[in-house]
């Protein structure tokens, strides 16, 4: 009889340890690679995703290394003008000093090298006009942290206008004709050692720089060109037979910045206030989100409901992610064409670029895998893996405020143009989201 209320007591401790056991939560793992046939997945085709324009009101343009010049008129962003200023470099050493032969001026000249980007026609010729500035190019802090909205004065009579065409000249330097009055007068500095030429600081208070800019009458594009020579001033030596040779002058790279406007014309543009850094949700501007790299503006994607997933299951994982991008087909009319690549990068309230999103080794970020539909168009699109970025979100809770910043891959926004259209999901072929949850 013992016996039997010995078992009879441990059956009644085992059952209760059981019941107590089935009340904590239990830890499941998730397996790294669910089958979408897997009667526990759950498939959603586009889930709901909200996206805006996210545009600076000023964007840092020097110590670049790149020159932007040009106008156009972009049917869809409205009316860009760029130009560029810049402070020139006296060379290291006076090549006329103690020169007894005789020296003859034959040109001065700007050197332009395209780097093969444009905004607009490429085919199109551009009329060049180059300025002497008035003031130094100098901030009253004392940094070199110089904008697309900065700006100095020049003096309005150009030294150099002349219309080139820039097609098929990628990596070549093209030369701008400039005052053969200014080049003399150069020239005479030199042959005679004049104090404006002795020292860096007596040039630049002489010769403050140049503002390099184009005609908008004649140009419909905007030209993206560099060079380590800015200046070249052309002569000869009478020897026993005249010798041609060359004055160059570089220019410094910090006090060398662009100017870029817009004016817009298009009314999805309404809401784009001139010098504000905003967040425009596409609802606002015709379902329609807007990347353009010269405008410094990005495409801000986020999940408003995406903790509703947990209303599912009382455990889940996103066992797969991906973010499809399909461009409006106003992103590669002609003369525009697609970027072959582009950035993703996860961001908060702030908007800041935080980090990127990787591949799924964690080793490389990210490019969109551009898949090009050359038939139709129909089915050209861009994706990313943001697997890893979902399931962060879900776990950060109603406290997240993590995004994605869909970005230029350009190394800085003046040095070329990306450019694309992105649907909401109240338009035609809009951006997407695919998931995969697994819920137990």
């Amino acid at each position: 009889m013992k016996y039997y209320k010995r078992c009879f007591t441990y059956g009644c401790l085992l059952v209760l340890t059981l019941l107590v056991a089935s009340c904590d939560k239990v830890d499941i793992t998730f397996g790294a690679a669910a089958s979408a046939t897997d009667p526990n997945i759950t498939y959603f085709d586009n889930y709901k995703t909200d996206i805006a324009t996210y545009k600076l009101d000023s964007f840092a343009t020097s110590d670049h290394s790149v020159f932007s010049a040009g106008y156009h008129t972009d049917p869809v962003f409205g009316v860009v003008k760029a130009g560029s200023f810049a402070q020139i470099d006296l060379p290291a050493s006076n090549p006329l000093l103690n020169v007894t032969e005789t020296i003859v001026f034959d040109s001065l000249q700007l050197l332009i090298k395209p780097s093969g980007a444009f905004y607009g026609d490429s085919a199109l010729p551009v009329k060049f006009a180059v300025y002497r500035l008035n003031e130094n190019i100098k901030r009253a802090d004392g940094s070199d942290y110089y904008y697309n909205t900065s700006s100095f004065n020049y003096n309005p009579v150009p030294i150099g206008q002349q219309t080139v065409s820039l097609y098929g000249k990628s990596g070549t330097d093209v030369s701008v004709k400039l005052s053969d009055a200014l080049g003399q007068e150069l020239l005479a500095k030199f042959k005679t050692n004049d104090f404006d030429i002795t020292t860096q600081e007596n040039f630049i208070n002489y010769f403050k720089g140049v503002y390099i800019t184009t005609n908008s009458t004649v140009t419909n594009s905007l030209v993206y060109f560099t060079d380590s020579v800015l200046v070249r001033l052309n002569y000869h030596q009478n020897g026993v037979t005249p010798v041609a040779k060359t004055i160059d002058f570089t220019y410094e790279k910090t006090k060398q910045f662009n100017t870029i406007s817009f004016r817009h014309t298009n009314s999805n543009f309404a809401a784009f206030i001139t010098n504000k850094t905003q967040v425009i949700p596409s609802t606002s501007t015709g379902n329609q989100c807007f990347l353009n790299s010269n405008l410094s503006a990005s495409i801000k994607i986020s999940f408003p409901t995406l903790l509703s997933l947990k209303e599912l299951h009382p455990y889940i994982k996103v066992v797969k992610a991906i973010l499809v991008i399909r461009p409006d087909p106003a992103s590669a009319s002609y003369p525009y064409s697609l970027p072959s690549t582009l950035d993703l990068y996860g961001t908060d309230a702030s908007n800041e670029l935080l980090s990127g999103i990787y591949d799924a080794g964690n080793t490389s970020l990210q490019t969109g895998n551009l898949v090009t539909d050359y038939l139709y168009n129909e089915n050209t699109y861009y994706s990313f893996d943001i697997t890893q970025f979902i399931n962060t979100k879900i776990s950060e809770g109603q406290a997240s405020t993590s995004a994605l910043l869909l970005h230029t891959s350009l190394s800085s926004t003046e040095g070329g143009l990306q450019r694309l259209i992105v649907n909401d999901q109240n338009n035609n072929r809009p951006i997407q989201l695919k998931l995969y949850v697994l819920g137990l």
